[in-house]
């Protein structure tokens, strides 16, 4: 065998530590920036907090222009309607766990680069979401190599990791059992409504097999997991939401406002900052470069995702508008990639800006991502408003003769929603709404 040695030109992207140290501030929610930055201060003399004032605006005189945003002398949220820690970064040691197998993989870059992003991406329960793949493409990224990068990432452990939903998570556990598991795969892609609904006669009848065999699969199905995401999600005490943002309507405009008041207001010490122009050479002259460096650093970030969370929720109520000013029930459809769009920045800074964050307005309190879906049916309507015209629906039917999933579905296609049967029965369950069966009176 013969070796031979050559010269290759390659571009790599390489995350110094203070870009990463950046990309943590910018997702970090109101309350862990605020408790990051007191930790920072303890071990970095340079960053000396002011506590003069907040700001241009203080919080007692937002609250007297918006009532509704709350009383006291800190902002408190309610958290009613949110289940608090809903959105909580599950995957922070899902990712690592994954990240470390993907390393001893020994993909190429580009691979690396894309499994290592979709693996950062995922949701609390393990699973991919549709716009991230869909942005990726997007930014072109090729197919072929999007494909290769989801199946590398099913292949990893746990089993079912990297799904789009719940049924693929299913098939990805099966196919790693030994033995043949077709049934079972059969019912996990095309009849998991079927089989939560305890269908047993119907099962048998569409799959062809007798029903012994049915409750066979059925049992094998419950043994698997489709929250493979749940694992890896510590077992923390409640947390309270407190809101990122607001959005307030004062003199006919509606305005953002970024939480300032939860985070301690910290700048750099004018005692050390002469010091360090004082102390030219030696240890202390190094130290004290370092920790100024570190603490300009990351006021610059705190500044910087303060600024890029204004803009992403100024953007987002404009297009949102109809919402917020009452018009509409529900957000109409919008994607990430279109903020990203309009905003002309990268739809993941979007994405980490807006990931784990609330927004409270006069309507409620709630997670920025609610905010985002696609259309659904052909009418163009967001899968929001479509929920809420249902639950309105199922608020004012006949408690004595409830609307069926059929009723139900047929009624909002007669309104512009033109949605499949299956869909509208996956709304309700989603939504806590009991069958027509169980609603009647």
């Amino acid at each position: 065998m013969a070796f031979e040695q050559a010269m290759e030109l390659a571009q790599t992207l390489r995350l110094s530590a203070s870009l990463l140290q950046s990309m943590e501030i910018l997702q970090m929610t109101t309350l862990e920036l605020g408790a990051y930055l007191k930790d920072l201060a303890l071990e970095n003399p340079v960053l000396e907090e002011d506590c003069s004032g907040r700001g241009v605006l203080s919080w007692e005189e937002f609250t007297n222009q918006v009532p509704w945003a709350g009383a006291g002398s800190i902002p408190v949220g309610t958290g009613e309607g949110i289940e608090p820690g809903a959105e909580e970064d599950a995957f922070s040691s899902l990712s690592l766990h994954l990240t470390e197998q993907l390393e001893r993989r020994g993909l190429e870059p580009k691979l690396l680069a894309v499994c290592r992003y979709l693996a950062e991406n995922l949701d609390p329960k393990g699973y991919l979401d549709a716009e991230d793949l869909s942005d990726l493409k997007h930014a072109g990224v090729p197919e072929d190599l999007l494909e290769e990068a989801v199946a590398v990432l099913q292949s990893l452990d746990p089993a079912g990791v990297g799904a789009r939903n719940a049924g693929e998570c299913l098939v990805l556990q099966l196919q790693r059992l030994p033995g043949d598991h077709l049934i079972e795969e059969t019912i996990c892609r095309e009849h998991l409504a079927l089989f939560g609904q305890g269908k047993e006669a119907v099962l048998a009848s569409v799959l062809g097999v007798s029903r012994k065999r049915v409750r066979t699969a059925a049992e094998v199905i419950r043994s698997l997991e489709p929250d493979v995401g749940g694992a890896f999600q510590g077992k923390e005490e409640t947390v309270y939401v407190r809101p990122d943002a607001w959005v307030a309507e004062i003199d006919g405009t509606l305005q953002v406002f970024v939480n300032q008041w939860e985070l301690p207001n910290f700048h750099v010490s004018d005692y050390y900052a002469q010091l360090s122009r004082t102390e030219t050479e030696g240890e202390t002259a190094v130290y004290l470069r370092d920790k100024l460096r570190q603490a300009r650093w990351v006021l610059q970030c705190v500044q910087r995702r303060q600024d890029t969370l204004r803009r992403c929720l100024e953007d987002l109520v404009q297009a949102q508008h109809s919402f917020f000013i009452g018009e509409q029930d529900a957000p109409g459809p919008l994607l990430r990639r279109e903020l990203a769009d309009t905003l002309e920045i990268h739809p993941s800074t979007v994405t980490r800006t807006l990931r784990n964050k609330y927004l409270q307005c006069r309507q409620g309190l709630f997670p920025i991502g609610w905010f985002f879906s696609r259309a659904v049916g052909d009418s163009g309507q967001s899968e929001q408003r479509a929920k809420a015209r249902l639950e309105q629906m199922v608020a004012e039917e006949d408690p004595k003769h409830p609307l069926s999933d059929q009723a139900l579905t047929e009624r909002l296609s007669a309104e512009g929603f033109h949605l499949a049967r299956r869909t509208v029965a996956k709304y309700r369950q989603t939504m806590g709404l009991p069958s027509s069966r169980r609603r009647r009176k």
